[in-house]
């Protein structure tokens, strides 16, 4: 008798709980998000498809790399700046007539100060405006808080978080058919000492001059390539940049050159 009360609330139990699970597998699962798309372009020296504008915008992406050497920590004067008649060659792209950018002076670290960012990137861009004798006019914007490359046309000079043993990395969106600039972002690694000397002779050997490498960013806005071999040297646009450098804050005889062959 009790194995048949016993059989008796066991069908019970299972004709009313059955349904509930039978409900809860039939309900069908939520569809599968798609893996969203990586809208971010890597930090890698080379030539990507812009993802939101693929095979219509090419992104170059030029990583500024340090040069290894002894501090001293000392204020050293009376710099050489020497000439250099290796010419630059030309990256591919090239801006339009009018350009304007826009500047992140509270990214600025306080040994530079965000008031001197106006000063310095206006020197940058009127050594080169004058390099290309005028044939690109830039102009500045309202100031900005971005501190990382988009393609949104903002065209930013910002300090912000990049690799270790970076300098700068400019990222160059330019048209794939044409190589005209769309959009152009340069951003200094703030993790780096940093200072400003404001002088073409005069540096702190401990840290990195902001003029002497925005000067050399500014040039692959304007359409120049790196350069690593020792002839290059001298140039605004060699490849690595030290501490207690300022020579970069002029241009020699072959970055001019190299600029002016883009917009003849």
């Amino acid at each position: 008798m009790r194995k048949i009360t016993l059989f008796i609330l066991l069908l019970i139990f299972l004709i009313t709980v059955s349904p509930v699970f039978a409900a809860r597998e039939a309900k069908p699962a939520p569809e599968a998000t798609p893996a969203k798309e990586a809208q971010e372009v890597p930090e890698i020296d080379g030539t990507y498809d812009e993802p939101t504008a693929r095979g219509i915008v090419k992104v170059r992406v030029i990583v500024h790399k340090q040069r290894a050497q002894a501090t001293q920590n000392l204020l050293i004067c009376d710099l050489a700046d020497p000439d250099s008649t290796e010419v630059v060659a030309a990256a591919g792209w090239h801006l339009p007539s009018n350009w304007t950018f826009q500047l992140n002076v509270n990214s600025v670290p306080s040994s530079v100060g965000g008031a001197n960012l106006p000063t310095i990137a206006s020197k940058s861009f009127a050594d080169w405006q004058s390099a290309v004798s005028n044939k690109v006019s830039f102009s500045r914007g309202s100031n900005t808080t971005v501190d990382r490359s988009r393609y949104d046309g903002r065209n930013i000079i910002a300090w912000g978080r990049t690799s270790g043993s970076t300098l700068g990395v400019t990222y160059i969106r330019y048209f794939t058919a044409t190589g005209l600039v769309v959009d152009v972002d340069t951003i200094m690694n703030k993790r780096v000492a940093w200072s400003w000397s404001n002088s073409d002779t005069c540096a702190d050997t401990n840290t990195y001059d902001a003029e002497n490498i925005l000067n050399h960013e500014i040039g692959h806005w304007i359409g120049l390539d790196d350069h690593y071999d020792n002839g290059y040297v001298n140039n605004t646009m060699y490849g690595y940049g030290s501490k207690g450098e300022v020579k970069k804050n002029t241009l020699t005889a072959g970055d001019i050159a190299g600029a002016a062959a883009i917009y003849p």
